[in-house]
């Protein structure tokens, strides 16, 4: 488990009840358990906040467990960057998460994660199962909060470790002396509560979340920032004058994000920012990987100052058209120098801290920039919009 990168190797989704059943649960499950015996592999359970997400959990570690696998159930909902920063710190092997990551609700399903030479299976396989229902909850139940080790009864939390992670790698003192209000919409995911735990407490700057509350609708919203209007958002940081807003998908890998008149900026100028960002603060270098605007985009015949915004930085651009396979594919080159990336759907890798997208770090160096130049994120946003428009 040495190795640090880390790819989410296999997921399979399904529509409730019509596809995703506990029948389909369970095989997948067993079938893992299988592979997981044969290679002496620990596993860790993890879920989101989706109808019954825990319960499904729940079950999958019963049925791990009875197969003999050393296996961890997690404590609440966890978002994907905190269960793949768990594997970082050897917590487990490989990790399963009851989880459509970002789909709309009436989705469920499973993502495997493990190292990238992990060839482990997800598919139901030949096996017949137990058709009773969930079995029954003990003293230590996850459904009352407890997450638990195989054995142990134990609470296991991810959220403490992971904070730790993200307060090591953001000033988080320089956030909070600013005097600045952030909003941030979680999207009623597993994110909730994380952003204001990290910079809340004893500063002056203030983190207000909203659509914070456990809902497995997701107010009937698409939960990622790049396929809703965000419009709650925008209009409370247009209006209460607000420095900054964040959005984070419900499986806290994809972020949104809106200044202080309420428009909601565009990925590649979310990855511009922080790209030059880490260049002039921190003497990062590196390459730099966005989607190619589409038709709709502001950009998508006018960055003709690009060449020149990466000679005065001293980077390389690539904007690809599909960029998550771009991404995907760079440690098969032997050059695997990712500054940062993004994906169509705004997931962010700052490629120094993780390599892979954590929408929560994203947001935190956003804020730490907007920190660091007086909590005017405009002036910089129509600077990078000059100069990618403008070619002198």
């Amino acid at each position: 488990m040495s190795e640090r990168f880390r790819f989410i190797s296999k997921s399979w989704e399904g529509v409730y009840a019509a596809d995703f059943t506990l029948d389909q649960v369970r095989r997948r499950g067993y079938h893992l358990g299988e592979a997981l015996h044969a290679r002496g592999w620990s596993c860790l359970i993890a879920y989101d906040t989706r109808f019954m997400s825990n319960l499904f959990a729940h079950d999958i570690h019963q049925c791990l467990t009875l197969q003999g696998i050393p296996t961890t159930l997690v404590a609440a909902p966890a978002p994907m960057p905190a269960v793949q920063s768990a594997l970082d710190q050897q917590q487990a092997n490989c990790a399963l998460v009851v989880t459509a990551r970002n789909q709309p609700y009436w989705y469920n399903g499973l993502v495997l994660v493990g190292p990238q030479d992990a060839d482990l299976p997800l598919y139901p396989g030949e096996v017949e199962v137990e058709t009773q229902p969930f079995p029954p909850s003990p003293v230590n139940d996850p459904l009352a909060g407890q997450g638990q080790k195989a054995g142990s009864g134990k609470p296991h939390d991810l959220r403490a470790p992971y904070l730790d992670m993200l307060r090591k790698h953001i000033d988080v003192n320089l956030i909070r002396r600013s005097t600045m209000t952030i909003f941030v919409d979680p999207m009623n995911g597993t994110t909730a509560g994380y952003l204001p735990a990290v910079i809340s407490e004893g500063g002056q700057t203030r983190a207000i979340e909203i659509n914070r509350e456990t809902d497995p609708l997701f107010s009937k919203l698409t939960p990622l920032p790049a396929e809703t209007g965000l419009t709650r958002l925008r209009k409370l940081v247009r209006e209460s004058d607000s420095h900054l807003g964040l959005a984070l998908s419900a499986d806290g890998t994809a972020l949104g994000v809106v200044d202080k008149n309420g428009e909601q900026l565009e990925p590649i100028e979310i990855v511009l920012l922080l790209a030059a960002y880490l260049v002039r603060q921190y003497r990062q270098k590196g390459l730099v990987i966005a989607p190619a605007p589409t038709a709709e985009s502001r950009f998508a015949d006018s960055l003709v100052g690009l060449s020149e915004w990466e000679d005065a930085l001293g980077l390389k651009v690539e904007l690809a058209e599909d960029a998550s396979a771009r991404i995907a594919a760079l440690p098969a080159t032997g050059k695997n120098n990712l500054l940062v990336g993004c994906s169509s759907e705004g997931g962010i890798i700052l490629g120094n801290y993780t390599l892979y997208p954590d929408a929560l770090l994203a947001g935190l160096m956003m804020a730490e920039l907007v920190a660091r130049n007086a909590g005017n994120l405009q002036a910089m946003l129509n600077e990078l919009r000059g100069r990618l428009e403008t070619k002198s």
